[in-house]
């Protein structure tokens, strides 16, 4: 069982993962995340929380001096996970 950011991921025995809130209020509702690792469930929940507006953490690539310029083609490594995760539950 993983703790992060208010929700419990508990490891299933076919390598799914449940993720449950802690406590209520619940702002996303229990899901379960496809057989994949603990770091692209993370990026599951952060990408939640984002839609939703909860997600109160800075982002670094607003902050003063780690500004730059992205090309069209650079991608961060976390969007990269939740592309492969949408393409494998469609």
């Amino acid at each position: 069982m993983v703790r992060y950011r208010g929700f419990v991921l508990i490891p299933e025995p076919d390598l799914s993962w449940q993720v449950r809130p802690e406590r209520s209020p619940m702002h996303v509702l229990p899901f379960r995340a496809p057989a994949c690792s603990v770091a692209d469930v993370k990026a599951l929940i952060d990408w939640r929380l984002a839609r939703l507006g909860r997600d109160r953490r800075p982002r670094v690539d607003l902050l003063p001096g780690q500004q730059r310029s992205k090309s069209a083609k650079e991608i961060s490594p976390s969007e990269l996970r939740l592309q492969a995760m949408e393409r494998r539950s469609a």
